[in-house]
């Protein structure tokens, strides 16, 4: 981004979609205040549909007051409407893409393509782009997970774009590699004794990781029932906060060595299948509740549903990573919509003391433990037990609690969010923060058996009122061990 003799053209195909406007809009006006996106930047928003482009900017502007959570700066937004221009494209017909070319205004053009559709347009789009020779050298795409909906369907559309794009110029999205929490996790456990010395089977009792989500599925009925919690958020998210959090220690920061160490994990994954599955997961769909005090709809009666629908909107788990580090450490996984309430977050429960001195303390709501915040406010908490300060010499013991807000240590530090991190990352043509293929291949290795068990057995759905914490199957994958879930 830092060259003036280059243009840069980012072109967003699927501009009028839910992502566009709930993330990429506003992190592109972001960048635009902080001055991240220089004079030669122009952004082209592609869609099948047909508006002007006076129509497409009121369309941006719309969504930035809905969504960008600031005032719209007046003069930030004049500078900013200018970079857009509207094209209608239909993608199924190849010769629609010459309508492109009036925009690149040399062979030198920096070219971004942003696919902000579904997995299963991209080849289409790559052939189109390649018609018009707009994936030479100067060209980069960047594809949003999840890619397939198993991995014969990757390996598909991979090998495809490839056949077009080289590896180096396809740049994998997963946005939770964006947060500032989850790169916060390599420095927390590699620069701390604290942490590095402790993370592992001899002190960890256990791990729980919840994403949970109070809304619905936002009007995304056709995309989200063709993909389900598990694909969307376990094979998409999860499995990439497991593999960065539980890798052993890489021999460099320089993406290779981060890659390598993530994909041991990945492999390591203790098999789940038709065998097993009734064991370790649990399946959920949410049905009428109560949310903030207003009665909410079930999932098959929100807006274009099917009534016999039986995807998934809630899943646990509880799997194992067999490596030497963390053997036999349980680690408990939930996720889903319509839940009590919002909450991303990973919570590491440490093994009681050998001595049995305060013995009374030893249940696991009395266990200390480490809380990593994964919102937007990248809290991490450490709970503790303190002597209750007494004239006489009693022990009567109180937890507390030592923590760290991002926010508070970081007063003058801009946070960003986690596209504008990554849309500047893909500007400066950095790869440090995506995803490679061999992640992608060994997460559908692990996910697929899941999948084709529960298609095997339906009856693992249960339903559960919107506004809980999930079916009862969940609080009983947990409760078979003698834990219970951390709703704080």
């Amino acid at each position: 981004m830092t060259s003036k003799k280059k243009n840069y053209n980012l072109f967003i195909f699927g501009t009028k979609g839910d992502l566009v406007q709930r993330k990429i809009f506003s992190a592109l006006y972001r960048l635009e205040k902080k001055n991240k996106l220089t004079n030669n930047v122009q952004i082209i928003g592609i869609s099948r549909s047909s508006s002007s482009n006076k129509e497409y900017i009121n369309i941006i502007y719309n969504a930035l007051k809905k969504f960008l959570n600031e005032t719209i700066k007046l003069s930030v937004w004049n500078k900013f409407k200018k970079r857009f221009i509207f094209c209608k494209i239909n993608i199924n017909k190849i010769q629609n893409f010459k309508k492109l070319i009036v925009f690149i205004k040399n062979k030198y053009d920096i070219l971004i393509h942003y696919f902000a559709v579904s997995s299963d347009m991209f080849v289409k789009i790559c052939k189109g782009l390649a018609s018009i020779q707009c994936n030479k050298d100067n060209s980069k795409i960047i594809i949003e997970k999840p890619i397939g909906k198993s991995l014969n369907t990757f390996y598909d559309i991979n090998q495809s774009i490839k056949k077009y794009f080289s590896e180096k110029q396809i740049f994998r999205i997963d946005h939770y590699l964006g947060k500032e929490a989850i790169l916060n996790l390599i420095s927390l456990k590699f620069a701390n004794p604290l942490f590095y010395n402790i993370l592992n089977k001899d002190y960890v009792d256990h791990v729980q990781i919840t994403l949970s989500e109070s809304i619905g599925i936002e009007n995304r009925w056709n995309y989200f029932d063709q993909t389900g919690q598990i694909i969307d958020m376990v094979q998409n998210h999860i499995l990439q906060i497991i593999s960065i959090f539980a890798m052993n220690t890489p021999k460099s920061l320089h993406k290779n060595h981060i890659y390598d160490e993530k994909i041991k994990i990945l492999k390591s994954l203790r098999n789940i299948n038709k065998n097993n599955i009734h064991k370790y997961v649990s399946l959920g769909q949410y049905s009428k509740g109560i949310i903030n005090n207003q009665p909410v709809l079930d999932y098959l009666h929100e807006n274009k549903a099917q009534k016999n629908s039986i995807t998934e909107t809630f899943v646990a788990m509880k799997l194992y990573l067999d490596t030497k580090i963390w053997k036999n450490v349980p680690f408990y996984i939930r996720t889903g919509k319509r839940l009590k309430k919002k909450c991303s977050k990973i919570v590491i429960f440490l093994k009681k003391t050998k001595n049995m001195l305060f013995n009374n303390i030893q249940s696991q709501d009395k266990l200390n433990r480490i809380t990593v915040d994964l919102q937007s406010t990248s809290k991490i908490a450490i709970k503790l037990f303190n002597k209750i300060p007494k004239l006489d010499s009693s022990f009567k013991l109180k937890p507390l609690e030592l923590s760290y807000d991002y926010k508070k240590f970081f007063p003058h530090h801009y946070i960003p969010e986690e596209y504008e991190r990554l849309l500047t990352e893909i500007m400066q043509n950095n790869k440090f923060l995506f995803v490679h293929q061999k992640e992608i291949i060994y997460s559908w290795k692990w996910i697929d058996p899941i999948i084709q068990a529960y298609q095997e057995y339906p009856s693992l759905l249960q339903y559960y009122s919107a506004g809980t914490w999930g079916p009862e199957s969940s609080h009983k994958l947990i409760q078979q061990d003698n834990k219970n879930w951390d709703n704080h």
